[in-house]
């Protein structure tokens, strides 16, 4: 039985059937991650199942020639009450194709039947055929290897750089030759090896109250050594107090004023003099943790301890030169010497010629393409890494 998902989909919302959810052999599951395809109960007759990956005939709005499929179209309208940060999160969390938020309202409304979706709806000339243990899947097409890519990649493979650490570039190829510096290190650096060891003896022997105070500066000055960024304080900046936090963190761009309405409704009516910011990588031995903070005044800034300019590796502009009017290098060109400039603005904007003699890093955020947002995030890490290795 051939039948159109979109219309299936359709028909059980007005109708408020559920969509039952199957895995590969056809038992019930409650997560889309799990589901091969979705089954659609009819007031008459059998049940239909469709694969959650069949495309519908409803287009993207980003791209009319690409159509979203129909379990796209499902966790659209079952996270229609979700937040915003949810509904963007739920697409990667249950392995589906993203559905831009321009899109949200304009899906949801067809598929609860307030519009006819317009150019939006395709006619649908072929419908897709049900799926599930009764109709046996159609047999893939035979691979054929295409000899340009082939001696493509070869040649690719043949330039490859492998990149090395201090753990791999120590190992013996199979045809490499083995070096023996058991003689080397008996005969020449033993008694460097006994002389460290009698040094850290008699360091180890010293009285230990001398040794507090030192502990205690020590750690007092890890505690006032973390990296400071500074951004605008402008109203027009598109990062700002109110929105740094998540997007640096999470990777989640969200307008300062939506982030400012979250904050408040949740009691907090003033934005913090100063944001702490945690960043997390992973290493060679497991996940890391390097904690920021983040100002948008110079206030802001003296509450950070002492000679917080020392600390400051990034600012932020909005190509205003009265930004830095209270800034240690007033001189944008000298100040730049010093930090890392980075100014953000939105992707369809062209570029701002007061920031062009500036030595800044342009970086553009998406209007709409939410996914997006962690490449931006990661291009502005790797900025600071290399800044600071410098």
């Amino acid at each position: 039985m051939a039948s159109d998902p979109l219309a299936l989909l359709r028909q059980s919302i007005a109708d408020s059937r559920p969509v039952e959810l199957l895995t590969a052999s056809s038992e019930p599951t409650t997560t889309l991650t799990d589901a091969a395809s979705l089954r659609f109960s009819q007031s008459s007759g059998e049940p239909v199942v469709v694969p959650k990956e069949a495309a519908t005939r409803y287009a993207r709005s980003d791209a009319r020639t690409e159509f979203y499929s129909v379990g796209q179209l499902w966790v659209v309208w079952d996270k229609r009450d979700a937040s915003l940060k949810d509904f963007m999160q739920s697409f990667t969390a249950l392995g589906v194709g993203n559905v831009p938020i321009a899109d949200r309202r304009a899906v949801q409304s067809y598929l609860a039947g307030e519009s006819d979706g317009g150019a939006r709806v395709g006619e649908g000339k072929a419908p897709v055929p049900e799926a599930g243990p009764s109709r046996p899947v159609a047999p893939k097409r035979k691979y054929e290897v295409n000899a340009a890519d082939l001696d493509f990649c070869k040649k690719l493979r043949a330039e490859e750089i492998e990149l090395r650490d201090r753990n791999t570039v120590l190992r013996v190829a199979g045809t490499g030759k083995v070096n023996n510096f058991e003689q080397f290190v008996k005969g020449v650096m033993s008694d460097k090896i006994r002389a460290l060891r009698k040094s850290f003896d008699g360091r180890s022997a010293a009285p230990a109250p001398s040794a507090a105070p030192v502990d205690v500066n020590r750690a007092r000055k890890h505690k006032q050594s973390h990296p400071i960024i500074m951004i605008s304080s402008s109203p027009t900046s598109l990062i700002t107090m109110w929105n740094v936090k998540q997007f640096l963190e999470e990777g989640v761009f969200e307008s300062s004023d939506v982030a400012r309405a979250n904050e408040m409704r949740e009691g907090n009516m003033h934005v913090a003099d100063i944001v702490r910011v945690l960043r997390k990588r992973q290493g060679p031995t497991g996940e890391t943790t390097t904690e920021y903070r983040v100002v948008d005044s110079v206030d802001g800034l003296q509450k950070c301890g002492q000679d917080p300019w020392d600390r400051v590796i990034c600012v932020v502009t909005t190509g205003q030169a009265w930004q830095f009017k209270p800034y240690k290098w007033v001189d944008p060109r000298m100040l730049f010497r010093h930090v890392k400039g980075i100014y953000f603005q939105w992707h369809n904007e062209s570029a701002n010629p007061a920031v062009r003699d500036w030595n800044v890093t342009e970086m553009r955020i998406d209007r709409n393409r939410r996914h997006t947002d962690r490449q931006v995030v990661a291009e502005f890490w790797r900025n600071l890494d290399t800044f600071r290795r410098r």
